[in-house]
């Protein structure tokens, strides 16, 4: 079973992903960073009060989660630079 935290950064990752600030490699789907935090920022806020309410507890909530995902996210696929040096 998911707790809280687990569905607050799964959220703040969709949020980031919308936003253009996290991409995911076509080939392995793993997550990346796209440098656009500002941008996943101002979608979460201009959703907060309807999208996303009842999920984070305050706005600074959202947004330090959604720095945490970016943060967690790496600059390229572990999985392509695997094959590239295969």
């Amino acid at each position: 079973m998911k707790d809280s935290h687990d569905n607050q950064r799964e959220v703040a990752a969709q949020i980031a992903l919308r936003a253009g600030a996290l991409a995911e490699c076509e080939m392995h789907g793993e997550v990346l960073d796209n440098d656009s935090r500002e941008e996943a920022n101002k979608l979460g806020n201009m959703l907060f009060d309807t999208e996303f309410r009842g999920v984070f507890r305050s706005r600074r909530e959202m947004t330090d989660l959604i720095k945490d995902v970016i943060d967690d996210a790496g600059w390229e696929c572990g999985a392509c630079d695997r094959n590239l040096n295969d």
